[in-house]
């Protein structure tokens, strides 16, 4: 899988393309463009880092290529909503393992306003949503921390094992395969609210759900 982001570029033109965020190949292909028409491989990293590739009598060199390049898209927020605008889907995904543009950009906290595709999962069924709760990326809001690996570890699950779960979360007995709980899980790794142990949450928890059941 190549870094994210990746891009090409046209010597001498400095013309900029995209397909996929993830794999110059593929760039190269979606948009029928080659080396032998003076294009070339570029990075836009999320820290604000570029770099641009050039071959041996390029009429410019590297260093100009990313200095336009920073020049054109200041900041990587930018560059990204261009590339997206421009049908670079967050859906792509690298063969490997599975992971998507949208588990980098979650990875990296740069996921476009408005995103509802939390359950693009990778081959291990780790959803954009574990790499948003894991990195403290999740929006105000979120509501979605039933979803699942394949082992049944929630999103909710990763929120409270990095400390990330928000004030007022409620759903402390969701539970994996093997029975371990997210009340379980803040417990471990010391992220309980003040006051409370695991008994506490899930003796609270049964009696709301409890109260709330049909008939």
């Amino acid at each position: 899988m190549c870094k994210f982001a990746s891009l090409l570029f046209h010597v001498p033109s400095l013309e900029f393309a995209v397909s996929n965020l993830l794999s110059h190949s593929k760039t190269f292909e979606a948009l029928n463009l080659s080396e032998q028409q003076g294009w070339r491989e570029a990075y836009y990293l999320p820290s604000g880092e570029t770099e641009c590739r050039t071959i041996d009598g390029d009429s410019i060199s590297a260093e100009v290529a990313a200095r336009v390049l920073r020049e054109q898209f200041p900041t990587f927020p930018g560059f990204l909503s261009w590339a997206l605008s421009h049908g670079a889907p967050l859906e792509d995904r690298e063969e490997e393992g599975g992971w998507t543009v949208a588990h980098e950009a979650a990875y990296s906290g740069h996921l476009p306003s408005g995103f509802d595709r939390w359950e693009l999962a990778n081959r291990n069924g780790w959803t954009v949503a574990h790499v948003a709760a894991r990195c403290g990326h999740l929006p105000p809001g979120f509501g979605r921390w039933e979803l699942a690996d394949k082992i049944g570890w929630t999103v909710a699950h990763e929120a409270a094992d990095t400390g990330h779960l928000p004030p007022g979360f409620d759903r402390w007995e969701l539970a994996d395969i093997y029975g371990w709980t997210v009340a379980h899980a803040a417990a471990f790794c010391g992220h309980l609210p003040p006051g409370e142990t695991v008994e506490s949450l899930l003796r609270n928890r049964r009696s709301v759900l409890s109260s709330t059941a049909p008939g």
